[in-house]
């Protein structure tokens, strides 16, 4: 036929046969200088950093239904699940070969024997879950409302029981002891160590059953020593936040090696708190917070100020808590010298800048910035709103206390670790006592690591 053979089949003409037909291994052997062309590695594009992955069954089935040896087989699969840990073997149909494919790497246990299979995914989310305040039953729901295959409630605390409390534990009192050995090595030295503490509760309201005191080491922030009180260790919700100083006090004093090595300890102003401290550790000097402190006068001063005759006395709102707190920042300590200065507020409000004449002045003898130029501001000394500012915030008991307000330290950092702790045992949910130990140690672990972190400069910041 006269019609041209397709370019496949074509012979290569005589002037090419020697360059364009292939090579034979005969040709190869011949040529000493002969090497294997280089093979490029294989590369992996795009795969997450992530260790876990989520992929969808069918996905997963068409992935394994193929067999890996021979071309046409497919395979018989056969899948065991144990919470999130998938494992399927193989079987090809046409060529026998047999495999099994697991999608978390398991992890060797104390057991000798080999029937238990400790998946790591199933330890990895149990672990997460607990450090996030999920819970096992939110967690389960999370899952089966996203079409998840869950992790059972057995399968969950027989986890967290035998393999995530213990590392917790383990972790919690190697870091404590050498916190605590830290403490001693300064009191060795003649130091003492200032505390400041706060408690709060497991539910709102008054019908708490757990009640968490943490004690604070007020220079640093971090935290030494905690206690869960439940209220039958006391008879009622009232009391357990003073029982739990108490006993935290008496602990914390064992581990560092006596009570005299607490200069002072910070708490709010609590009547209970302040009767106990005086009777059973008078060698601890024991502060009021100073943010407490003045949050109670001012929102003393905000509620008389909303009646209308007070409204001569509202212009001296502002000047009386920046007054305050100059009281207490300027005395540095000096009770008699922050309560005088407090009691001159209210003698200033009536236009009174000396106290020469004043007995009960013995060291502030006269207010130390010049008069106001407008004497129409000042307050009538007998007037309604000069005796109601009398009343309520210039009381006595204020006079006495702001003698015993800290001017340096506070208890800001224990509101902070309170509100850390509400993430790991949240209000809205119960927890046994077991379960809040658990969550009160990673709230603590979780602290130090910001304060130390934060101490050392290698926090990261954002």
């Amino acid at each position: 036929s006269s019609r041209p053979l397709p370019l496949m089949d074509r012979r290569p003409p005589p002037c090419c046969e020697c360059c364009c037909r292939p090579e034979q291994k005969s040709d190869l052997k011949r040529d000493p200088n002969w090497t294997p062309p280089p093979f490029l590695p294989p590369t992996t594009l795009g795969l997450p950093a992530a260790e876990y992955l989520v992929v969808s069954r069918d996905a997963l089935v068409s992935l394994l239904d193929k067999c890996k040896k021979c071309v046409e087989g497919a395979n018989h699969l056969s899948f065991h699940m144990e919470g999130l840990a998938v494992q399927c073997s193989t079987r090809c149909n046409k060529c026998g070969f047999t495999d099994t494919w697991s999608g978390s790497p398991v992890l060797k246990t104390a057991n000798e024997g080999n029937k238990e299979k400790l998946a790591k995914i199933n330890v990895d989310v149990v672990t997460g879950a607990i450090i996030t305040a999920v819970g096992g039953t939110k967690l389960r729901q999370i899952f089966l409302m996203s079409g998840i295959s869950p992790i059972s409630t057995s399968t969950f605390h027989r986890l967290k029981k035998h393999y995530v409390r213990p590392a917790v534990d383990e972790l919690f009192w190697r870091t404590q002891g050498a916190l605590i050995d830290s403490i001693r090595e300064r009191i060795a030295k003649g130091e003492k160590v200032h505390l400041c503490g706060d408690g709060s509760f497991d539910s709102r309201g008054y019908s708490a059953a757990y009640c968490r005191y943490f004690l604070l080491n007020a220079e640093t922030g971090e935290v030494l020593h905690y206690i869960i009180m439940h209220k039958t260790d006391t008879g009622s919700s009232s009391t357990m936040e003073v029982a739990a100083l108490e006993q935290g006090l008496r602990e914390l004093a064992l581990m560092i090696g006596g009570v005299d090595g607490i200069a002072s300890l910070v708490t709010d102003r609590h009547l209970a708190v302040t009767k106990m401290m005086h009777d059973k550790f008078p060698g601890i000097k024991h502060l009021y917070d100073p943010w407490h402190f003045f949050r109670n006068i001012t929102l003393a001063l905000v509620k008389i100020c909303k009646a209308k005759y007070m409204t001569p006395a509202r212009i001296w709102v502002k000047p009386i808590i920046n007054r305050c707190y100059d009281a207490v920042l300027s005395a540095q300590g000096n009770g008699e010298l922050a309560s005088e200065k407090f009691r001159a507020i209210l003698c200033c409000i009536a236009g009174q800048h000396k106290f020469d004449h004043n007995s009960t002045f013995k060291i502030l003898k006269e207010c130390p910035h010049d008069p106001p130029k407008n004497p129409r501001i000042y307050l009538p000394k007998g007037g309604g709103p000069y005796k109601r500012l009398e009343d309520q915030v210039f009381t006595e008991k204020n006079c006495e206390d702001i003698k015993s307000v800290s001017a340096n330290l506070d208890t800001s950092p224990c509101e902070s670790i309170n509100a850390l702790a509400w993430r790991y045992a949240p209000k809205d949910l119960y927890f046994i006592r077991s379960g809040h130990e658990l969550r009160t140690r990673l709230t603590v672990l979780h602290w130090n690591h910001l304060k130390a972190t934060a101490m050392d400069g290698s926090r990261p910041v954002v």
